[in-house]
């Protein structure tokens, strides 16, 4: 996977989706026992193009 290819998905005006986000990101450190961070990504137009 190259991330040349993938941007960060512009989630701002889904608040629901970034909060789903912030609780499993919760519900991940209490089982594993330290921080964890999940970024959104989505294919850019430049890898959309080369399908």
């Amino acid at each position: 996977m190259s991330l040349d290819s993938y941007q960060f998905a512009n989630l701002g005006a889904h608040e629901h989706l970034l909060e789903d986000l912030r609780r499993l990101e919760s519900r991940m450190k209490e089982e594993l026992g330290s921080d964890v961070t999940l970024i959104a990504y989505e294919q850019g137009a430049k890898e959309n193009n080369n399908k």
